[in-house]
């Protein structure tokens, strides 16, 4: 079972990147979404975009999840976040989440940390090109 909360407006940040290029790359911007998502269960959850940083073609998406302290009970249920890009169409996204991974086999796509400190380590040399701090 899927609990679908009720939607509301809202608005999405918009971002145009500019990425460093090498003398013989040519790429064309074009506008994307990118989403994070994580299930849950037992309590309701909060997922949030905190930062993306930019490292060769590679763009790192570090979000949060935070449990909340409202009950769901033994139902699950999904939360999300997402950024509109104008952006180089032939970008890798690699995502990682600060929080507890929940015990979900959905959830087994993104790599966890524990802090934010932890994962911005593992992406050293890279450029902060937007936060939501």
């Amino acid at each position: 079972m899927v609990i679908v909360m009720e939607e509301e407006e809202v608005e999405v940040p918009y971002i145009d990147i500019d990425m460093p290029q090498d003398d013989n790359s040519n790429y064309e911007k074009v506008e994307q979404n990118i989403m994070v998502e994580a299930e849950v269960t037992d309590k309701e959850h909060e997922l949030d975009i905190k930062e993306i940083r930019a490292g060769g073609s590679t763009l790192y998406v570090i979000s949060q999840l935070e449990e909340k302290s409202t009950s769901i009970g033994d139902k699950k249920l999904r939360v999300s976040d997402q950024v509109s890009l104008n952006a180089p169409d032939n970008l890798n996204v690699k995502h990682y989440i600060v929080g507890e991974r929940p015990d979900r086999v959905f959830n087994s796509r993104y790599k966890y940390f524990n802090s934010m400190s932890e994962a911005t380590n593992a992406i050293k040399d890279t450029k902060v090109i937007y936060s939501n701090n």
